[in-house]
């Protein structure tokens, strides 16, 4: 089909001209078919349209593969390395990245928008509704070691801003106490990679929050990876690893190892469940099974704010 028919190509191609995304006219620009794939109304200020179509457009980008995304994002102008420039500038740059001539970066654009047409025909992701919105989890990858004295936690996250100049992320862990416990939370948490820990909360014997400094403020729709460790200062942990998001999350890996001389006696998966399903530890019924090196693995996709996903062991009969 000729790239011409498609309506979101044409409209992605109209968007792209000047500045893309940064262009001062850019709620003028927005084409009927993207306003109603972006569920931009009339009513919407020209911040809260680059807003929405931004986000949108930015997430879609990141389904694509590695050099279609990279086309994307730069012939929209949301590349960071490329914000602000004019297309030929951006095209320049991106040919200069893949190591190809403009005429080839042109190519991948179209590629790319032909792509991103497909995805924009389907339903818009549900919106976040925790109230600190302003930025969203990708991705996260935790890698729980119980083979450890203490034991360490590791989580490296993607995120998405959803706004602009975001700067710090505020982070809630628990670690569940026995009551009477200490009014001071049983963990700490340091930074691995793309950022620093510069203020711990306590909230709860169980619960802390931890604030996370950005090397550089992120604009709207820009991705940042972080990583950070949680040491929890107890000796007795619970037998469950679960993350009970309260923002966006797209998706969840976890990886547990634990200790090969004493491995448990059964584990399951917890796959959206209310958070008391957890306290009760009742076997979902859901087996997983430890493999010969003490670890075990599971991911999930789309997961509902509110609900807990990961898993729960036991020792003994």
């Amino acid at each position: 089909m000729d790239e011409h028919t498609l309506p979101f190509v044409r409209e992605l191609n109209e968007l792209r001209r000047g500045r893309g995304l940064d262009a001062a006219d850019l709620h003028q620009r927005i084409g009927p078919c993207l306003r109603a794939a972006c569920a931009i109304t009339e009513a919407d200020q020209p911040a809260a349209a680059r807003h929405k179509l931004v986000l949108r457009l930015t997430e879609l980008c990141g389904r694509l593969p590695a050099d279609l995304r990279l086309a994307a994002l730069a012939a929209l102008g949301l590349h960071e390395e490329a914000a602000g420039e004019f297309l030929d500038r951006r095209i320049s740059w991106l040919a200069t990245v893949l190591d190809r001539d403009p005429r080839t970066a042109r190519r991948r654009i179209d590629l790319a928008f032909r792509r991103l047409d497909e995805l924009l025909g389907a339903p818009a992701p549900r919106g976040d509704r925790h109230p600190l919105a302003g930025w969203y989890v990708e991705s996260m990858k935790a890698i729980v070691r119980l083979d450890r004295d203490p034991p360490d936690l590791r989580e490296e996250r993607r995120i998405v801003a959803e706004t602009d100049e975001l700067d710090e992320l505020i982070l809630p862990f628990s670690v569940p106490a026995e009551p009477g416990s200490d009014a001071v939370p049983g963990i700490t948490a340091d930074a691995l990679f793309g950022g620093e820990v510069v203020e711990t909360r306590p909230v709860s014997a169980s619960h802390a929050q931890f604030v996370l400094r950005l090397p550089s403020p992120l604009r709207l729709g820009q991705r940042h990876e972080y990583g950070i460790r949680f040491t929890p200062r107890r000796a007795e942990l619970r037998p469950y690893y679960v993350m009970t998001p309260l923002r966006r999350c797209e998706e969840l890996s976890v990886r547990v190892r634990f200790d090969r001389a004493a491995p448990p006696s059964r584990v399951w998966r917890l796959n959206g469940v209310p958070g008391r399903v957890v306290d009760d530890g009742v076997d979902s019924g859901d087996a997983l099974a430890v493999n010969r090196v003490g670890e075990v693995g599971l991911e999930f996709h789309d997961l509902h704010q509110g609900l807990s996903y990961g898993l729960q062991w036991s020792f003994g009969d």
